[in-house]
């Protein structure tokens, strides 16, 4: 018969191999499907770099896996949410707009608070080499004008600025001479100053900081708000819970939004996020 010693060994022996045996923590964390935390592709701005922080934020409160992804625009972005590509979003208004369109459910998260005056300031600008006129003078020689946008997913370089042309009679598409997408703000303006458009549309704050001889302002929008953040539910992805941890993250980590004010300039000093304004909830995109 084996001494108390010699079982006492084999039980630590059987435990250790026992232990030894499971995958550790990591390991089964690392097993289950990542949330996707996605944003678009903007000219000299790390997006990848300005939603990390809030990917590692989810992260942590929700003790699961997560990764980030770019995408070429905001049309791909939310394409991707649509395909369940991404899972957590943050998008531009009319890519917000666009999920507003769908069949699929997707939620609308808080909203970075941006304060007033600086909100304010995000509106679109259609400006115009000085010789084109005011905007009576636009429209009567539109035919013989180049148009320039941001492109035709943007909001203040694209969709805001194009509803109000088709509200003067004129669409984008047949009553000018040519349509060019700069791709950024600052590009359409440069194709202004440099005689390369007649018109562009693009973020006033952009048109203001640089205000160049020769351009002129046509029209200003009311202020544009930023779309919220968008959330693909699933059995695997809490957006509720996502909801409220966005609530909280001013107090649990400023570094989320501190990255995002890096990536989007029209979020201004925002510190917190807030619940969406019922206004923007049943907002819908123009038609086409």
């Amino acid at each position: 018969m084996p001494s108390d010693g010699g079982m006492r060994r084999r039980l630590a022996f059987a435990c250790l191999t026992a232990v030894l045996a499971l995958p550790p923590a990591s390991a089964q964390e690392d097993a289950r499907r990542p949330w996707v935390v996605a944003t678009y592709a903007y000219p000299e701005r790390d997006r990848i770099a300005a939603i990390q922080p809030l990917a590692d934020y989810l992260a942590r409160r929700g003790h699961h896996p997560v990764r980030v992804k770019l995408l070429p625009s905001p049309t791909a972005l939310v394409e991707a949410v649509r395909r369940g590509e991404a899972d957590v979003a943050v998008p531009n208004l009319h890519a917000y707009l666009q999920t507003r369109r769908w069949h699929e459910r997707v939620d609308a998260l808080p909203v970075p608070r941006v304060p007033a005056l600086q909100a304010d300031r995000y509106r679109a600008v259609l400006v115009a080499r000085a010789e084109v006129g005011p905007m009576a003078a636009l429209k009567r020689n539109a035919a013989h004008l180049r148009l320039v946008l941001v492109g035709r997913d943007s909001a203040s370089g694209g969709f805001v600025p194009v509803q109000h042309l088709r509200a003067q009679g004129l669409d984008p598409a047949t009553a000018f001479a040519a349509v060019a997408h700069a791709g950024s703000h600052a590009a359409a303006l440069q194709a202004v100053a440099a005689g390369n458009a007649d018109v562009a549309a693009l973020a006033a704050d952009v048109y203001d900081a640089a205000r160049p001889p020769g351009v002129v302002e046509l029209w200003r929008s009311d202020p544009i708000p930023p779309g919220p953040l968008l959330c693909r539910p699933a059995p695997d992805v809490p957006c509720q819970a996502i909801a409220a941890w966005l609530l909280e993250a001013h107090a649990e980590d400023p570094a989320v939004m501190a990255a995002l004010r890096a990536g989007w300039p029209e979020f201004g000093d925002a510190t917190a996020f807030v619940p969406v304004p019922p206004a923007l909830l049943s907002a819908t995109l123009p038609a086409d």
